[in-house]
């Protein structure tokens, strides 16, 4: 059967006219299909932070970001929820499907926000949302390593080493990522605290919003 039909097309006076249709049909297609040189694809990416002061990490995740995540399932479009807990502290990140259109998206958190605030516990700060798009993922990546040198010391030349890229023309966002942050101890003398009229949970509550900003 295969073959009478090769063998059909072969012999048939039709088969040029048949491949020059095919050619021009082609050719149309290629002229007149769009073409960019950098398509500008939408894949919607918005952050929403909070802040939990003196709550620990499980607190954070179960309390705050729990409630969070579901209240962003609920929006239709949406792809995929990451989050991330640590002290005082949360994210999640909502990824919208290919091709949904960036501000309506917004619209779309800020209202499911506003309308589930009596979700969102006690001390849990007003969320924070920042929007982001397929332009902000890291195109360059930089390790800093070292046998003789302490990650600690190492996070601080990686924040000098970003200080100077971003001097670079058309340059976008960066951060550093791992590394101990630097710590600073505090001694506290009693007889001097009385002496000023200040008690130890005031110098704990100084501490903490400190570190919070």
């Amino acid at each position: 059967m295969a073959g009478n039909i090769a063998n059909f097309f072969i012999d048939s006076p039709l088969t040029p006219l048949l491949f020059a249709a095919a050619l021009f049909i082609g050719l149309i297609g290629l002229v007149y299909t769009p073409r960019q040189e950098d398509p500008q694809i939408s894949v919607p990416m918005i952050d929403i932070f909070i802040q939990y002061s003196g709550a620990s990490a499980e607190d954070v995740a179960d309390l705050a970001i729990a409630p969070l995540e579901g209240m962003m399932k609920e929006i239709p479009g949406v792809k995929h929820i990451y989050s991330a807990s640590q002290h005082d502290q949360g994210i999640v990140t909502v990824r919208f499907k290919v091709n949904e259109e960036l501000g309506p998206s917004i619209v779309k958190v800020h209202d499911k926000l506003q309308s589930n605030m009596d979700k969102i516990p006690p001390g849990v700060s007003m969320p924070l949302v920042r929007p982001k798009g397929i332009d902000d993922v890291p195109v360059v990546t930089l390790t800093l390593w070292s046998e003789g040198v302490y990650d600690s010391e190492l996070r601080v030349l990686a924040h000098k080493v970003l200080q100077r890229l971003k001097e670079v023309p058309d340059t976008g966002q960066g951060f550093v990522v791992g590394g101990r942050e630097q710590q600073v101890r505090i001694e506290v003398l009693p007889e001097r605290l009385i002496g000023f009229g200040i008690s130890l949970d005031q110098v704990a509550n100084a501490i903490r919003s400190s570190n919070s900003e």
